[in-house]
């Protein structure tokens, strides 16, 4: 959860191909989303960057940035697009739902393929035909 007037912890979790592994070039494009979320804010930026496939489970980065955010050192969490974090929807939710848990943002530079906006979505897709309020991905 970000709050106003503190450092907060926001991780940048950058998953790309083996076409392109510059993160860096993003990274005027993560401060700058943001900052339209939360308006002027200090961050102590993580990156979690690595190469590997969106299907991947084992993906290392991921799996380290979910621990951090377990452990509740992570405040926001920025990537590229909701596909960046998975190509699974079982391995997305799984995501979402600890970062919901743990009332952490998922904010994606690309604002049309936005995270919480899809999560949200499911959740009451789920609610309404299924009458469940919460998302398991057993």
């Amino acid at each position: 959860m970000v709050i106003a007037g503190t450092i907060n912890r926001v991780a940048f979790y950058c998953r790309v191909n083996h076409r392109d592994r510059d993160y860096e070039k993003y990274l005027d494009d993560v401060m700058r989303r943001l900052e339209e979320e939360y308006g002027k804010q200090k961050w102590d930026l993580q990156i979690f960057f690595e190469e590997a496939s969106g299907a991947d489970p084992n993906r290392k980065e991921f799996n380290r940035l979910k621990a951090e955010i377990a452990a509740k050192k992570i405040d926001v969490v920025v990537t590229m697009r909701a596909a960046t974090i998975a190509r699974n929807w079982g391995q997305f939710m799984e995501f979402m739902l600890i970062c919901s848990k743990k009332n952490v943002d998922v904010v994606c530079i690309d604002k049309v393929e936005d995270a919480q906006a899809i999560f949200r979505r499911i959740q009451e897709f789920k609610k309404r035909f299924f009458e469940e309020s919460d998302v398991t991905c057993e």
